[in-house]
C-alpha cells in the first residue's frame, strides 16, 4: 500500500480517537493532548489547524489546559488578582452562621439571599477557573456565574435542607458557564460557515473570470451552477461588494 495512503488512513483513525477522547473529557481537549495523540505523524501547522477545525465543528472546545490560572493571558491574570483582592474584603461566616443564612434564604428572606450570594462569590471564581482556557475570558465566566448565583439564591425554596444549597447553586453556576461557552462555539461555527461561503464564491468568480478574461456578473456566476444567487448575494453583502473578480455594478 502506498505510504501516503497509509498515512492518510492513520491520520483519519487518530482523528476519530481524538474526538472520542475529547467527548470522554466532557467535550474539551487541550492542544497538548492533541499533539501527543498525533506525535507519531509529525503534523505541520496547517494540518494541526485542520484537526482543530474538525473538533470545533463537532462542538469540542480546543484550548490551553482548562482550569490552569497560569495559562490565562496577562490581562486576565490582572483582572483575577484584582477581583480576588476585592473578595478578601467580604468576611467569611462561621459554618453555623452560614447554615442559618442558607435556611433563611430558602425561606425567601431577601437580606439572607444577598448575604448568601456574597459568601458564594469565591466559589464562582473557583468554578470559573475550571472553565478557563476554553475561548471565554475569566471575566465573562465570572460575570455569567455571578448572574446565575444571584438568580439561584432566590429559587432555593424547593430544597429540603441547607446541605443541598451549595450543590444547587454550583450546578446553576456551571450551567451558565457551559451555556456561555456553547454560545461562543456556535457563533464561531457560524462565522466559519460564512467565511467558507465567501471564499467559495470568490474562488468560483476567479475561475470564471480567468476563463472569460474579465470580471463576471452575479447572474453569470449563478448560471454556472456551482453557487446559488442567494449565496452570491450574501457574499457580496458580507464583503461590501469587495470580491475582486465579481462585477456587482451592473
Amino acid at each position: 500500500m502506498d505510504n501516503n495512503v497509509q498515512r492518510e488512513q492513520k491520520f483519519m483513525a487518530l482523528l476519530q480517537d481524538t474526538l472520542k477522547q475529547a467527548r470522554r473529557g466532557g467535550g474539551r481537549i487541550t492542544r497538548e493532548e492533541i499533539s501527543e495523540i498525533f506525535s507519531g505523524l509529525s503534523l505541520e501547522e496547517g494540518q494541526m489547524q485542520q484537526v482543530e477545525d474538525y473538533l470545533k465543528a463537532n462542538k469540542i472546545v480546543v484550548g490551553a489546559q482548562a482550569g490552569d490560572p497560569d495559562a490565562l493571558p496577562d490581562e486576565e491574570k490582572i483582572f483575577l488578582a484584582s477581583y480576588m483582592e476585592m473578595l478578601e474584603g467580604i468576611p467569611e461566616l462561621p459554618d453555623s452562621v452560614l447554615e442559618a443564612v442558607k435556611i433563611s434564604a430558602m425561606a425567601g428572606e431577601h437580606s439572607a439571599q444577598k448575604e448568601l450570594s456574597e459568601q458564594m462569590l469565591s466559589s464562582v471564581v473557583d468554578i470559573a477557573k475550571l472553565y478557563s482556557g476554553q475561548g471565554v475570558s475569566i471575566e465573562e465566566l465570572i460575570g455569567a456565574g455571578n448572574e446565575a448565583l444571584v438568580t439561584g439564591v432566590r429559587l432555593l425554596g424547593h430544597l429540603d435542607s441547607p446541605q443541598e444549597v451549595d450543590g444547587e447553586l454550583g450546578r446553576r453556576v456551571m450551567d451558565s458557564m457551559e451555556d456561555l461557552i456553547s454560545a461562543m462555539l456556535d457563533d464561531h461555527a457560524v462565522d466559519r460557515q460564512m467565511e467558507d461561503m465567501v471564499n467559495l464564491v470568490a474562488d468560483k468568480a476567479r475561475e470564471l473570470a480567468e476563463e472569460l478574461g474579465r470580471k463576471v456578473t452575479p447572474m453569470e456566476l449563478a448560471g454556472e451552477g456551482d453557487v446559488t444567487a442567494d449565496q452570491i448575494a450574501e457574499a457580496v453583502r458580507l464583503t461590501g461588494g469587495r470580491i475582486e473578480d465579481l462585477d456587482v455594478q451592473q
